[in-house]
């Protein structure tokens, strides 16, 4: 397959065409980045003071700057991952069609869904058992887990699909997308007609403010087994972007001489977002955020700061690894057929490494970097030796291509 040459815009008329011969290497690592920032963002909630009473691992030493890092990732992270799944979504639709794309989806993300879900809830399961019979100093999760065992009239938790929440909400998006697909929805003029570089930028963020409404900031996830809407109007839009951006490609040229003042505009409004997110958290507070929403004049502030905040980074990041990813060599391919395992199998093991560390007394960046290595580390050996060259890795990557 020919590489795709992001200096040269894909004329609207004529995608079609140059798709089928081309490979996305850019979106191939980009996912791949995204999904192993993933493993970071998560060893840094431990030290987040606002997560201090919520985190299973939180750390008594905390700080402020890696939670204004933190939050900040957070507002695009998954939305960039969404829409790098609908890029790739219609790209496969355009290139097998609508019902070998349903069966690609299925395999590639019910299967691993339904299996690796209740595994990762058996293996946390077994990492809290152990802590408490085995650390000394638990963190404010692990006690209130302890009080709850001790008090049979303690409610029991929702079922959670922890951090797989993505691949349980990527599947219905893809349910959605095969439907509209099948009506040519996407084949009308009104695309080339519409959806441009101004249309993206400043009316597309508009559309998910709703959904937006409804949450707290911090923006949780839609980690229940049922579909939430909220889910729908925020991460559901991003995917339909990303199938929008594969049928016009040429936005993404369009956009380069953007990326700076796109950046320096998102760092201004996060700057604003900031402040909307409280110093801590406690059940208590969230259960009350989640089951109120309301509408005012701040909260619709909020709302349109993340939802500009999230399709202006992953423009960002996109146009950017358009430009200095573009390319293919054995490391790249290596993290990018690796990344889907890692972060699959990386909380367990994460929050394992973290609650082992409550008993040391190191600084937090120390305790962040062990953790962060020792997490990527098992996950690289793990996928060698369990998953690269068996049936996991077909399930995961497909078959290995050389």
């Amino acid at each position: 397959m020919t590489n795709f040459i992001s200096s040269q815009p894909t004329p609207d008329n004529s995608s079609k065409k140059v798709q089928s011969h081309s490979r996305f290497y850019y979106m191939d690592n980009l996912r791949a980045l995204a999904m192993l920032l993933g493993i970071f963002f998560h060893a840094a909630l431990a030290y987040v003071t606002t997560l201090q009473e919520l985190w299973l691992a939180a750390d008594p030493a905390n700080s402020e700057v890696i939670g204004f890092i933190v939050w900040f990732t957070h507002t695009f992270r998954m939305p960039l991952f969404f829409i790098i799944a609908g890029f790739f979504s219609f790209m496969l639709i355009e290139k097998r069609g609508t019902s070998a794309y349903l069966k690609h989806r299925l395999k590639r993300i019910g299967i691993p869904f339904l299996i690796f879900t209740p595994l990762c809830i058996l293996s946390v399961i077994f990492c809290v058992g152990w802590a408490i019979e085995n650390i000394d100093n638990p963190s404010p999760m692990l006690m209130t887990i302890i009080s709850s065992q001790d008090n049979p009239d303690s409610p029991p938790q929702p079922f959670s699909t922890m951090h797989l929440w993505f691949l349980f909400n990527l599947l219905l998006f893809c349910f959605s997308l095969w439907g509209i697909a099948k009506t040519q929805f996407f084949n009308t003029l009104w695309l080339s007609t519409f959806v441009s570089r101004g249309v993206m930028v400043f009316i597309f963020p508009l559309f998910m403010v709703p959904a937006l409404l409804t949450q707290p900031a911090p923006l949780p996830a839609p980690e229940r087994i049922y579909p939430e809407l909220w889910s729908f109007g925020y991460y559901g839009l991003l995917f339909f972007m990303g199938v929008l951006l594969f049928k016009k490609q040429s936005i993404l040229i369009h956009l380069r001489n953007w990326t700076l003042p796109m950046l320096l505009a998102s760092v201004a409004l996060y700057l604003v977002y900031y402040s909307f997110i409280p110093e801590s958290l406690n059940i208590e507070d969230l259960m009350t955020e989640e089951s109120s929403p309301y509408f005012s004049l701040l909260n619709l502030t909020k709302a349109a700061l993340e939802a500009y905040l999230a399709v202006w980074m992953s423009l960002v990041c996109i146009v950017l690894s358009q430009r200095l990813l573009d390319r293919q060599n054995r490391v790249l391919a290596y993290i990018s057929r690796s990344s889907y395992w890692i972060y699959i199998m990386h909380l367990p093991v994460l929050f394992w490494v973290q609650l082992i560390l409550l008993d040391y007394q190191l600084h937090f960046l120390i305790e962040f970097c062990i953790s962060v290595i020792a997490t990527l580390m098992i996950g690289i050996v793990s996928y060698q030796l369990f998953v690269a060259n068996t049936i996991v890795g077909r399930l995961l990557n497909g078959a290995p291509k050389p």
